[in-house]
């Protein structure tokens, strides 16, 4: 089995040490202080879904912080306290993503990209020719009676209809279905504007029997729970 350990989006290698690094004892400095955008929480919210979609493997995965430093929380000395844009996947990953995860079959449109792994002394890239638009987890919570989805749309671009068909629950009903999304891919949340990015209601959810409709936003994170399962 494997510890995932200490995991977070993390811009770490991409910052001159001479900004991460103070001299001498400085008293509570400003360490690693991430501030975190819109498509930071799409990141964050696409590694939920991988960690719950290897929960066989995978039996203990911890955030690395949780306040300030590369944290989902940001709070100032005498002052207030606001989410940041990952908050919230991590939020609906915690409180919704329990129970026994089901393995999904994924028929998507792909896009080709790339993966960077920026360690060592030389960049290295690696091909990724078909990566599906759609990125999903079922979980079903027998004790809670419900069945979630958490979801993300890809495209950056493109609106994406989801249809799913949901064998062995038949009489499937909208509890709460939530998503994240914005326009402006580096929006973030500040002490100003502490929810500009935050869940909004999905509307285009339906369900009819084992089957399943919603319309995912393009560059969105989704979540959507059925009772009477």
């Amino acid at each position: 089995m494997l510890s995932f350990d200490e995991w977070n989006v993390w811009y770490r290698t991409r910052r001159d040490r001479r900004v991460r690094v103070l001299p001498g004892w400085p008293v509570a400095p400003k360490i690693l202080e991430e501030i975190y955008s819109m498509e930071d929480a799409l990141a964050f919210g696409g590694c939920c879904i991988s960690l719950l979609n290897h929960a066989d493997r995978v039996t203990a995965a911890c955030l690395a912080q949780l306040v300030n430093a590369i944290a989902p929380i940001m709070t100032e000395t005498g002052g207030p306290a606001w989410r940041q844009t990952i908050f919230h996947p991590f939020a609906h990953f915690s409180q919704m993503g329990r129970g026994r995860v089901l393995r999904t079959q994924i028929d998507s449109p792909t896009y080709a990209a790339r993966y960077n792994d920026p360690n060592g002394p030389i960049d290295e890239f690696f091909a990724l020719p078909a990566v599906p638009y759609l990125k999903l987890a079922a979980v079903h919570d027998d004790k809670a009676g419900t069945l979630t989805l958490l979801a993300l749309n890809r495209s950056l671009t493109e609106e994406l209809p989801l249809e799913l068909l949901a064998g062995g629950f038949r009489s499937l009903s909208v509890k709460q279905a939530l998503q994240l999304c914005d326009p402006d891919l580096k929006a973030i949340n500040s002490k100003d504007q502490p929810d500009r990015i935050a869940p909004k209601p999905l509307a285009k959810v339906s369900t009819n029997g084992e089957k399943i409709s919603a319309r995912l936003a393009p560059a969105s994170w989704n979540v959507i729970q059925f009772t009477g399962v």
